[in-house]
């Protein structure tokens, strides 16, 4: 009883176990709500710590430099590159401007998928090819239409530059690895290729400026495009941490998968190096970037032999990108892509913006264009699984082996197998039964309350079963009937009942209206907490861009549930059952498919897959399985497999798996797809 002692302090749980009465004991195993959410939040923040930012020089630098750039685009679903198709462009008709003439152009990124933008092409740019400037814009409801978005352009387009500002585009379909950072990458890079095909624009002298969401887009190309010769980057840069919340989602367009298994925002900004890149902050989460995070930048490009290549400035306003920093944005351009300027800002003329009304009306045919519907159809023929046909175990082996490891990859399972550490709260008899509350050690810091039930007077070594659903233990202990807990233990099987991550005492909704007091890091422009049903949708986004989804962690939670049951000296470790219902069925066969102490899996999926994306969210899943795939890992164990739609695919392809390796009797189908039993 001493193992977890340490731990509970810290958690600030009292350790001692007691004998409990005759009464029923209470389903609850933490001494508070309170203590569950201090545990969640805790978790939270060591989640979103920055990773360290080391300053590497030269070779060194340039070789790390190479490993996250493919990092970056890997985790964007862009690795390798998608072809560079033709770019077939379509033109409208063009706007007249005193200072240029604008256009919006429609380019292709993917066959049968194009992105848009507005041209604004100089007048009088005199001889050869000159600089350009590309312009991604935020999320403004009128896109590159809105009049500050023009007057960036305009100026920049007065200055001499050809601009193109590209429209920022929405689509994921994270399953398959298609984030919002997937379009808005590989847009960008289309929009660059579009630029340098224009013979008014030197290729080899092309910027980009945005802000805030544009900011985001800027700050992403820069890292992996080295065409980008000179960048600002104006209310966006700054520690994740700063935009991540337990309790509300910043914007979606940051979640993008596992990037912060690697690195963080302020590094993958000065990952174009030697790049210029200029930081413009204020009032918002970047305003602690000058004194937290830009240093390190400064050092970085100094010690590579590059002072004065970055820029950084503060001012004590709202999140904006205002006059006075367009007007450092054009001495910063000036200055890299011309050569050119006195170190002051350029003053900014009186700027005439069209209609927005004008300008959206600006269209061109584009009889190719598919929608962005037709990219998650590009990916499904590319990267989507395939079923291979097992003629052999020794096939089956191998293919449980190499999906094993994909599924640690997808899952970001821990390295250190679960040590089965509990601290037994308390024990007791009711109704013939033994009754004991207990937490388990899950991965560092998270605790999962479980009850377990056994014949109160049993000898010998027992069955055990593993129940969880989407109810939560306290549900699940008050069923009747067959297969119910109770039933179970009365039967003769030691049943335990975890709450994993993110159900009963775990739910998130523990910490409603708690999490402002709980969290220690006071972000620079904290959101308020959201209504408590909106909790694990933020959690996915925010899991997403920690890599760790929730049924990982959930699979991580029933792991050491199990590791702890198979260490009981009243278990038969050669009989653990583990049976699921809900959502949490996804997080068993995950845990079951890792596990090999789990000798059979019940699970009922309730009509839900990842092909019908109506499961947790798992991104790069389909990559690797749906959960007919993720079940044949189970093909020499028993498996008792409901609930699973037709859109998951053939069940007679599993049928085969367990055929194959001599197990045909292993697996059991119920009818009736998508009823959830009990």
């Amino acid at each position: 009883m001493s193992h977890l002692c340490p731990t509970l302090a810290l958690a600030g749980i009292v350790c001692s176990a007691s004998l409990a009465s005759a009464a029923e004991p209470r389903p609850e195993v933490f001494p508070s709500r309170r203590d569950a959410a201090s545990m969640l939040i805790r978790y939270f923040e060591r989640t979103c710590t920055p990773k360290p930012f080391e300053i590497r020089e030269a070779e060194a630098f340039r070789a790390h430099q190479r490993e996250l750039r493919t990092r970056l685009l890997a985790c964007a679903g862009l690795w390798p590159l998608p072809e560079r198709v033709p770019l077939d462009v379509h033109a409208s008709k063009p706007l007249d401007h005193e200072w240029c003439t604008i256009r919006r152009i429609y380019y292709r990124l993917w066959p049968g998928v194009y992105g848009d933008g507005l041209l604004f092409l100089p007048k009088g740019t005199g001889k050869g090819p000159g600089p350009a400037v590309l312009c991604p814009h935020g999320h403004w409801r009128d896109g590159s239409a809105h009049p500050e978005v023009q007057r960036r352009c305009l100026v920049l387009a007065k200055l001499g530059y050809v601009v193109f500002s590209p429209t920022q585009d929405h689509y994921e379909d994270p399953a398959l690895g298609i984030s919002h950072q997937t379009l808005m990458v590989w847009g960008n890079m289309r929009a660059l290729d579009y630029l340098q095909s224009l013979p008014q624009v030197d290729g080899t002298r092309i910027g980009c400026a945005g802000a805030s969401g544009g900011g985001l887009q800027t700050q992403m190309l820069v890292a992996v495009d080295a065409r980008v010769r000179a960048a600002t980057i104006c209310g966006m840069t700054c520690d994740y941490r700063e935009i991540v919340f337990p309790g509300r989602t910043h914007c979606g367009c940051n979640h993008f998968p596992s990037i912060m298994r690697y690195t963080d925002e302020p590094e993958i900004s000065a990952l174009g190096l030697p790049t210029p890149v200029q930081y413009l902050t204020m009032n918002d989460w970047t305003r602690s970037f000058a004194k937290n995070n830009y240093p390190t930048i400064r050092r970085l490009y100094e010690a590579n032999g590059l002072k004065g290549r970055v820029d950084c400035k503060y001012w004590p306003t709202g999140h904006s990108y205002d006059k006075p920093k367009r007007e450092r944005t054009y001495w910063w351009m000036d200055k890299w892509l011309r050569g050119i300027g006195r170190g002051e800002p350029i003053a900014e003329p009186e700027v005439k913006t069209l209609p927005v009304k004008t300008l959206l009306a600006l269209e061109a045919a584009v009889p190719a264009s598919r929608g962005f519907r037709h990219i998650t159809r590009l990916y499904e023929k590319t990267v989507r699984y395939a079923t291979p046909r097992f003629v052999d175990r020794q096939a089956w082996v191998s293919y449980r082996d190499a999906m094993r490891s994909s599924l640690r990859e997808l899952l970001s399972t821990p390295a250190a197998s679960p040590k089965a550490e509990t601290e037994r709260i308390s024990v007791g008899d009711f109704a013939g039964l033994a009754i004991e509350r207990l937490l388990c050690a899950s991965e560092e810091g998270i605790l999962v309350p479980v009850i377990v039930l056994r014949p109160a007077n049993a000898e010998g070594k027992l069955p055990a079963a593993i129940l969880c659903s989407d109810a939560g233990k306290a549900a699940l202990r008050a069923a009747k009937g067959a297969g119910s807990a109770m039933a179970l233990a009365r039967a003769g099987s030691l049943v335990a009942l975890p709450d994993v991550r993110f159900v009963g005492e775990l739910s998130l909704s523990a910490f409603a209206g708690q999490s402002k007091k709980l969290v220690q890091f006071r972000p620079c422009s904290p959101l308020p907490e959201g209504k408590p049903n909106t909790f694990r949708a933020a959690w996915e986004r925010n899991a997403m861009l920690w890599g760790r989804p929730l049924p990982g962690m959930a699979a991580t939670d029933l792991r050491c549930v199990v590791a702890y049951v198979a260490r009981r000296d009243d278990v038969d470790r050669r009989r653990i059952r583990l049976v699921a219902r809900g959502n949490v069925a996804v997080a068993a066969l995950f845990a079951a498919a890792a596990d090999e102490r789990v000798s059979a899996l019940d699970i009922h999926l309730g009509g839900r897959c990842f092909e019908t994306r109506n499961l947790p969210l798992v991104p790069f899943v389909l990559r690797h399985g749906d959960v007919l795939q993720w079940a044949a890992l189970l093909a020499d164990r028993r498996l008792t497999l409901g609930g699973v739609p037709k859109e998951a695919g053939d069940p007679e392809w599993l049928r085969h798996a367990f055929e194959a390796v001599g197990n045909a009797g292993g697996l059991k189908l119920p009818s009736g797809r998508s009823r959830e039993g009990n």
